[in-house]
Parts: structure tokens; sequence; C-alpha cells
């Protein structure tokens, strides 16, 4: 008798050892994950579910969202936007979304293995709580834009885009400023600005740089739409890219015979700024109020009871 209860509880540790460990290790159990229903082949060929990628997603940009209520607004955008991307299919791959993504692995080797267990629980927690959750705006879901650091405001997409998106509109972020990355400055010679832009593909001189740099066009929150020279001339973006600048807000100085690009915020300040939202849940705004005051007149849906109640319809109307 003795020998086959040691048997059974041989047998019993066997079973419960590896879930007790994952428990140990993450504080949860494996597998209680809830599960959004859709298939998303990644580009090493892994298939994980829709809801794994929603949390890869919200991985890839945790420089700014930490505080609780924070993290799971971060969570609905990122969720938001994954489910408008892959619409009605059940079977996506990572390439066709166009989705920042990073997996359980590269956060794990970015950070090391004790802060990713604490990352990828709080994400974990994150993904449960707001389990289904996306925004909409009447019926539909919204283009849930977001940026790390805003201007001291958010602008609208019609000053950006020349689109009125009536959810997309300025609100204040005054907050912002006090981010390190709220303004960032660029010191340089003209000549190794008339090089970078040269290495870029534009035929461009010291002295032209110099005497002829300009910004030709920028809205009234300035954003950059024009820079010129008297033989070239880039979009903010371009220049953006050629300088490795963190917005396309920017201007031009001559600082003592060299120049100077000062930037201010990051990203393009539409939408919820990430910065922005963490500074409000350390003010103890809820998730939902902070992306209501982000994306006015919009609302979270849970898309699981949406699904249920057309189904209970339809089988009333059989």
């Amino acid at each position: 008798m003795k020998k086959i209860i040691q048997a059974i509880l041989i047998l019993s540790l066997s079973i419960l050892l590896p879930g007790i460990c994952t428990m140990l290790i993450t504080g949860r159990t494996s597998g209680n994950q809830k599960k959004m229903g859709v298939t998303v082949t990644l580009e090493n060929g892994e298939q994980i579910d829709g809801e794994d990628f929603v949390v890869g997603m919200a991985a890839s940009e945790l420089s700014y969202a930490r505080e609780e209520e924070a993290l799971k607004a971060w969570m609905i955008v990122c969720r938001t936007n994954f489910v408008k991307a892959v619409g009605d299919k059940k079977e996506v791959k990572e390439g066709d979304l166009s989705l920042d993504y990073i997996s359980r692995e590269e956060l794990e080797q970015n950070n090391g293995r004790k802060a990713w267990l604490e990352i990828n629980s709080r994400l974990e927690e994150a993904s449960e709580e707001t389990f289904g959750q996306v925004i909409c705006y009447g019926n539909d879901l919204i283009d849930a834009l977001y940026h790390p650091v805003s201007i001291g405001k958010t602008v609208s997409a019609s000053e950006i885009y020349e689109v009125d998106v009536p959810y997309l509109i300025s609100v204040d972020s005054s907050q912002d400023v006090e981010s390190s990355d709220y303004m960032d400055v660029k010191i340089m010679s003209y000549k190794d600005c008339a090089a970078r832009l040269s290495d870029a593909g534009y035929e461009e001189t010291e002295d032209d740089c110099k005497n002829n740099l300009k910004i030709a066009k920028q809205t009234e929150n300035g954003f950059v739409q024009k820079v010129k020279t008297k033989d070239n001339e880039w979009t903010g973006e371009e220049w953006k890219d050629i300088f490795d600048l963190n917005s396309t807000n920017f201007y031009l100085e001559n600082y003592g015979d060299r120049l100077r690009i000062v930037t201010i915020g990051k990203g393009h300040s539409m939408g919820m700024s990430l910065y922005g939202a963490n500074a409000l849940a350390e003010k103890d705004l809820s998730a939902a109020t902070i992306l209501s005051y982000y994306y006015p007149g919009t609302e979270i849906r849970d898309m699981n009871s949406d699904m249920a109640a057309e189904k209970k319809t339809d089988s009333e109307k059989k």
C-alpha cells in the first residue's frame, strides 16, 4: 500500500510540477491567457494567437507606459489597431499587418530574464484585464494613432493630413514638456550638413547650406512640410529621416557659424501621447478616462460581447 501511495504522489507531482514552476516564475499558471481566435503566422513561421500578437505590439513600446492604467490604455490601443488591420480574417501573416511587434524571446534578450519576467507578467495582466476591449467611434473601430511625446498638445489630423477626423483633434498634453524627449538639439558644421545631404543623394555645397537653407512651409504648430536650398527641396519627413530627428516639428538656426536643428516632441503628435497617458495615470485617471480624453467622442466596446449579442440576434431571427 505504501508503494502505491508513493507512486500516486510521484505521478501527481509530475503532472502538477510544470504548472507550479510556471506560476512561481511568472505569477501565473500556463495556458490561462484568453485567446482571440485569430491565428498570426510570424515571419519565422511560428503561429500564435492574435491576443499574443497584441501583447507583442504593446511590448514594442514600453519606454513611457509604465503605470497600470496607462499600460491598460496602451493595450487597448494596440488591440484596436490589430483588430482593424485584421478585419474579418481568421488567419493572417505578420508581414501583411504593418504593425510593430516584438516576441517574448526578443523581449527577454533585450531586457534580461529578471526584467523580462516582470514585464511579461504586467503585459499579460493588462491583456487579461482588457481582453476584448477596443475603441470605437459610433459603430466603427478608430484609427488609434499614438506617439511617444507630443509638442505639449496633440494636433489634429486636419493639420497634418488635411483630413477631418472627429476623434483626432488637438487636446492639451502639457505634461509632455517634462519628458527628456520633449526637445532634442543637434549642432553640426555646414560642411557636415552638406555631406549628409550628399550621402542621401542630393548635390549640396557647404556655402549653399549656410546661405540658402530655410524652412519654406510648415503647419500652424510648426510641423515642417518643406525645406529648401537654392537647388533642392525636401519634405519634412525626408529631412527628419536624413538627420535622424525625433519628429518633423523642428526649426533651423545659425549657431556660431554652425547649423543648429531644434526638434520638439517625438512622433507625429496625433492621438494618444504615451508619455501623457502615463502622466494622467499617475494622477489616478483610469484607462477608459485616458482614452476618452485623447480620442474625444469615442467609447470602449467589448468585441466579445458584441459578437455574442449578434449571434443571439441571428439565432432569434431563425
